[in-house]
């Protein structure tokens, strides 16, 4: 276990960084989709509806911060 992690991290973000840049938004979208359908194949269930509650509580907190920050800077 002796990797260096910041390390790693800085990779993977240069990596996925330069493949977006170089094919587009889209890639993001087709890797997403990508990790969801393996996601369904190992959990077909997957996401439950608790799940998904979750996710939405947490997309709504998340609008009403990017709303806030956005009225703030506005002034």
């Amino acid at each position: 276990m002796a990797r260096d992690w910041d390390a790693a991290r800085r990779n993977k973000e240069r990596y996925w960084g330069e493949r977006i840049s170089r094919l587009g938004p889209l890639e993001g979208f087709r890797v997403a989709d990508d990790l969801r359908r393996q996601m369904l194949q190992r959990h077909p269930g997957w996401p439950d509806a608790e799940t998904r509650a979750a996710d939405l509580a947490f997309h709504a907190t998340l609008a009403e911060r990017f709303r806030r920050a956005g009225a703030t800077r506005r002034r």
